[in-house]
């Protein structure tokens, strides 16, 4: 087995110094959060201390004969019970504050070690950088192999996972554009019902218009879904969409309407198909964000391979 080299040397010293420094950091956030509940933890026994003393004061301030009558006690017995109190609550507050002092001792301690964290973090990258090259330039021809094959996936990772993020937005566009049309047709679905308001024949009106103005724009988002699917497919992605599916609802709206009857049969035939078409495209979503946290789960992992080629 060759010998390190002197850039390897430095990552090795750099990772460990940087594993220390991590810890530091870990302890420094469990130090603030220790100290934050002291703080109100004496917040409370400062409150608490002045009322005992201040129960005490009154105490000395009553005769003995009115306290007698007031509580059937003796004055004395109630001062000592009252000092007890105030006393042992005293020993923890003390005690509280002692803590809290070396806490804060120890919090500017690792302060001042752990702002050299992002100075070690930047020379790692540094040094990762350095050591791309070597492997890049080196003449171990397996080691820059493996090198080369590992930033590849990565590369095509990259551009699937873009690919799906894209797919997935333009479907969710899709979702939302024909939940509107149903929702719209909902509304118009008793159409040629007697309805003795015109205020409501016009809302249904009104309703049958929205989902005819939302047609053409469900449609430009269908198609875009389309095609950025196509794309997938172009990179081995098993999701398969016939275009057909999203144009053929269409098919079933506003065309020379000559009865109210004609015009329910349109709604709900159109409804029927639209309610197809929402759960297909929820089913191609569903399958997407699989693909997508399977795609994540393997850029971490080839970024561990990248990482360990680098660090060892």
């Amino acid at each position: 087995m060759e010998g390190l080299s002197e850039i390897q040397t430095q990552i090795q010293a750099t990772i460990g110094e940087l594993e220390t420094l991590k810890k530091i950091n870990s302890h420094l956030t469990e130090i603030n959060s220790q100290l934050q509940m002291s703080y109100s933890k004496i917040e409370i026994m400062d409150a608490q201390l002045d009322k005992e003393l201040r129960d005490i004061d009154e105490l000395e301030k009553i005769g003995v004969k009115a306290l007698f009558h007031r509580t059937l006690g003796s004055q004395e017995q109630q001062l000592e019970k009252e000092r007890q109190d105030y006393l042992e609550l005293s020993l923890k507050y003390k005690q509280v504050k002692a803590e809290v002092e070396l806490m804060e001792y120890e919090r500017e301690l690792l302060k001042k070690k752990s702002v050299k964290l992002p100075q070690i973090q930047n020379k790692l990258i540094q040094l990762k950088d350095l050591r791309q090259k070597e492997i890049l330039n080196g003449s171990d021809l397996q080691l820059r192999e493996d090198y080369l094959t590992v930033l590849d996936k990565l590369d095509l990772n990259v551009a699937i996972s873009k690919e799906i993020d894209e797919a997935l937005d333009t479907g969710q566009e899709s979702i939302r554009s024909v939940e509107s049309i149903i929702s719209a047709l909902n509304k118009a679905s008793d159409w040629g019902d007697w309805t003795p308001e015109r205020k409501a024949k016009y809302a249904k009106q009104r309703a049958m218009d929205d989902a005819i103005r939302l047609l053409p724009i469900a449609r430009h988002r269908l198609n875009l879904f389309v095609k950025e699917m196509a794309d997938l497919g172009e990179n081995d992605i098993q999701i398969k969409l016939n275009p057909l599916q999203f144009n053929s609802f269409t098919d079933f709206f506003f065309d020379n309407l000559i009865s109210d009857w004609i015009v329910q049969k349109k709604i709900v035939s159109t409804r029927n198909d639209l309610m197809r078409t929402l759960s297909y495209i929820k089913r191609l979503v569903m399958t997407l964000n699989r693909e997508a946290q399977l795609i994540q789960k393997e850029q971490i992992s080839l970024q561990h391979q990248k990482e360990n080629i680098l660090l060892k």
